[in-house]
This record gives C-alpha cells, sequence and structure tokens, in this order.
C-alpha cells in the first residue's frame, strides 16, 4: 500500500511570512475594489466573508458561494459584475506579492523523493483562495501543481481549517486511502489535531516549542517518518463518533467536485462489463440514504425499541437502471437524504443515545454508534470505488 501524504503550504513548503504577506494581501486586493468602497470597510467585508466560509458546514455549498454571497452582495455588486476586475488582480498585482515570500529548497527535494517512492500526494492548504492564488504560491515554492492529486481552494472545497470536515473532505478526495497517512504542517491547531483526531500520523514543521511527544523538526528531516509509515498497516481510527459525522457530512461534498470536475462520458463508462460505472455509484448512494439510512434514524428517533428491519439493495442498480439515469440528480437526491440523515444523528447525540441498544435484524443487537460507524464505512468503501474509477479513466 502507498502511503499519502498531505503537505500544508504556507509557512510548511513556501516561506510565506503571512505576518507580512496578507496585510499585503488585503492592501492591494483593496485597491483593486477601490471603487466599491475604502480599505477599511473592503477589509473588515472580506473577514466577514472568511469567518462564513469557516462556519459553513454544508456540504453542498462550495467555499467561493459562500465567499461571494458575504462579499460581493453587501457591497451592492456580485461576482461576475467584478469578475473581470479578479481576473486582472491575479494575473498582473498578485504576482507582485511574491516578493514577500521566499522558496524552501528542501521542500522541492523532499516533495521529489516523496514521489520517487509512490508516495500520492495532495497540498492540504486553508481553502480560503481562489485557485489562481494558491496555484501561484505552489509555483512560488518551485512546485509542479501537477504532481498534487489536488490542491485545496475555494473554487472547489466546502470545509475549512481546522474543521474535521475539511480533513474528511480532503481524504475523500484520495478516495479514502487504505494505507497509511501523515499530515505535514506547521499550525499545531491548524494541521495536526484535525488528522490526529481523524487517528493519523502527523509531522509538526519547526515548532517553537519543542517540547512535544510528535514527530517534528525541520522539513528536510521528515524522511524517517515517511520511511517508516510506508511500512505500516493503515490506522483510521474508527470509534469517535465525531469522526464518523464528519465523515458522513464530507460525502456529498467530495462528490459535488467529482461530478463538476468529470466528463459526463467517463461517468457513465464501466472498466468492465460486470462493474459499476460512477453514476451506479451515485445512485446507490442516494437511494441508500433515503430508503434506508434515512428511515432507520427516524425509526430510532421515534421507537429505539423497535428492530431495524433491513432492505436487499443487491438488485437495484440493475432494477432500476441506474446506468441509464442522471448523475445529478443521484447526487441532488443523496444530499438532501443525507442533510436530513446528519440532522437526525445530530439530535441522537444530543440526547446522549449513540450507546443504546437497538434491535436489527442481521446484526441482532447493535448500538447507534455503531450503526453510524457502518453508515461512515459504506461511504468510504464507495468514494474508494469512485477514486479508482477516475485513477482507471487518467482523470487523476
Amino acid at each position: 500500500m502507498s502511503l499519502t501524504v498531505l503537505f500544508d503550504l504556507d509557512d510548511t513548503l513556501l516561506h510565506t511570512n503571512t505576518h507580512v504577506f496578507l496585510p499585503e494581501y488585503f492592501k492591494a486586493l483593496g485597491q483593486a475594489f477601490s471603487h466599491l468602497a475604502n480599505q477599511e470597510k473592503l477589509t473588515q467585508q472580506i473577514h466577514y466573508a472568511v469567518g462564513q466560509m469557516v462556519e459553513n458546514q454544508d456540504p453542498g455549498r462550495l467555499l467561493s458561494e459562500i465567499f461571494a454571497e458575504n462579499f460581493y452582495a453587501p457591497l451592492g455588486t456580485s461576482q461576475t459584475d467584478c469578475q473581470k476586475i479578479i481576473d486582472t488582480f491575479y494575473q498582473e498585482e498578485y504576482p507582485h506579492l511574491q516578493s514577500v515570500t521566499q522558496p524552501k529548497p528542501e521542500a522541492t527535494r523532499l516533495v521529489d523523493w516523496c514521489r520517487s517512492k509512490g508516495m500520492r500526494l495532495g497540498v492540504a492548504t486553508n481553502p480560503l483562495f481562489p485557485r489562481p492564488a494558491t496555484r501561484q504560491r505552489m509555483e512560488w515554492a518551485g512546485l509542479d501543481v501537477e504532481d498534487f492529486i489536488f490542491y485545496s481552494t475555494f473554487d472547489d472545497f466546502h470545509f475549512t481549517k481546522p474543521n474535521l470536515t475539511y480533513y474528511a473532505e480532503c481524504l475523500g478526495r484520495l478516495g479514502w486511502p487504505d494505507g497509511q497517512a501523515v499530515m505535514i504542517g506547521d499550525n499545531l491547531t491548524h494541521d495536526l489535531i484535525p488528522m490526529e483526531k481523524l487517528g493519523y500520523k502527523t509531522y509538526w514543521i519547526d515548532p517553537t516549542d519543542d517540547i512535544t511527544d510528535r514527530p517534528h523538526g525541520a522539513l528536510s528531516a521528515a524522511k524517517p517518518l515517511l520511511r517508516d509509515l510506508m511500512n505500516r498497516e493503515a490506522s483510521f481510527r474508527k470509534e469517535d463518533p465525531e469522526v464518523q459525522m464528519a465523515i458522513l457530512r464530507s460525502s456529498p461534498a467530495v462528490l459535488d467536485t467529482w461530478l463538476k470536475q468529470t466528463p459526463a462520458n467517463i461517468l457513465h463508462r464501466k472498466p468492465a462489463k460486470n462493474d459499476w460505472d460512477m453514476t451506479e455509484v451515485f445512485w446507490h448512494l442516494a437511494d441508500i440514504e433515503k430508503e434506508v439510512y434515512q428511515p432507520q434514524w427516524e425509526q430510532i428517533l421515534s421507537d429505539p425499541s423497535s428492530p431495524i428491519t433491513a432492505v436487499n439493495t443487491s438488485t437495484w442498480a440493475e432494477d432500476r437502471a441506474y446506468q441509464t439515469r442522471d448523475p445529478k440528480a443521484a447526487w441532488n437526491t443523496f444530499l438532501d437524504a443525507r442533510k436530513n440523515s446528519l440532522a437526525m444523528i445530530d439530535a441522537l447525540w444530543e440526547k446522549g443515545l449513540f450507546e443504546i441498544s437497538v434491535p436489527h435484524t442481521i446484526f441482532k443487537e447493535t448500538t447507534v454508534h455503531e450503526l453510524v460507524a457502518f453508515s461512515a464505512k459504506h461511504d468510504r468503501i464507495h468514494l474508494r470505488q469512485c477514486f479508482n474509477l477516475l485513477n482507471f479513466y487518467k482523470i487523476y
């Protein structure tokens, strides 16, 4: 099994000097939008829009949509009206900010080494910037964006750091790797603790306090940990309810991105006669959520002593002709049903009912916690299936 490595970007792979970079960025952005408001008002509106992105827990909303709603609209304009200004800013003004940053030669050496060992790589930077801004910072670091399966931006992510849902979305975009995964970053709260809650290893870049049990040190010193992890079994923690709920919330977000980024012909293409295509996976997840999981949570909330009856779904793909149907409609069905399920799971959690015993026609006796974990595992299996299909068709 290959090792998956997530890298933070700012002050990890690139000396971004954020204490200087961000004020300069806001100043330049303010000048570009000076026709809308003064610098103070624009900065205030940016901070407010960013705050709304950080608070988002809706897997159906891209961060870019949330930013646009909370930045442009209050200023009496729209992203569409400002798009030419935005494009010009990132093409002509934003590149000047490179002078504030410095590349790390050890970053490119480590990335090249990881690739030579067959590791799967992603850039898990806080997705508060649009794609051109993040891509340019990666280039300033001397990195080739094609070396990474993804780099997170507000154009194609739904959650931010330090939310567990952000890291679940990252791992979902990687198909929930069945091997080890590690996060390399400089920020304890944003980079390390969430991944550790998910059960994965981390490496702390140049901590100010080196009295820590976490693996830490210079970026160039990360290789021994990575070598060790290459030879270990996966360490995903299945018992934490907070983790399971983060997975369940992130799955529709991952499918949303794949739906938007994958050519329509690929969504309906089977790798082999008896294999499912992505459209069939989407409809399987949608119908299971709507007709199995959602009614299950409803029943437990209303009468936890009533047995949960298993449903035979093995012939649904053929009986319901999943392959011929619209994958977008499948995603909408899945999203709506999953949001209903999440609301009921949250209610069960708040009522302290996760450990109650529930009769089940297959499991005999189980708990709500175990049923939530089973649902999250089902998500991971099918996201991995979709990722493998995308990989097979050279989308990644």
